[in-house]
């Protein structure tokens, strides 16, 4: 599965900032949307460029570090599970963009929203 994300990049707090489509290429689609992050995360720290920031901790649905919004809904539609217990093949092509809202990181603090490539 293919996305692009939309990644706030800012330096720091008082810098002005500016989204970064990133591509999140051949993810599986029973990858957790954490796992797409740190996918993405090994493509790019392999090509030189910022991963993106995120939190997380137990990745079992028990903690609430992982906490985002998707589609403008806290964790994303389903009621009652973490971000950490959703997964991508709940993301069919063109159907939804979640989204990064915030970071502890001031690096690459924002958002990022990611819809399948082409939609």
């Amino acid at each position: 599965m293919d996305y692009t994300l939309k990644v706030w990049r800012q330096d720091g707090p008082n810098d002005a900032g500016k989204f970064e489509s990133i591509p999140a290429k051949d993810i599986p689609k029973e990858a957790s949307f954490l796992e797409m992050l740190d996918i993405v995360n090994n493509q790019l720290e392999a090509e030189g460029k910022e991963p993106i920031a995120f939190d997380s901790d137990c990745r079992e649905g028990i903690c609430g570090t992982c906490g985002m919004v998707i589609d403008g809904h806290a964790h994303g539609e389903k009621k009652l599970v973490a971000t950490c217990q959703l997964y991508m093949r709940d993301y069919p092509s063109g159907s939804s963009r979640p989204e990064r809202c915030r970071s502890s990181s001031t690096t690459t603090a924002g958002r990022a929203s990611a819809g399948r490539a082409g939609s």
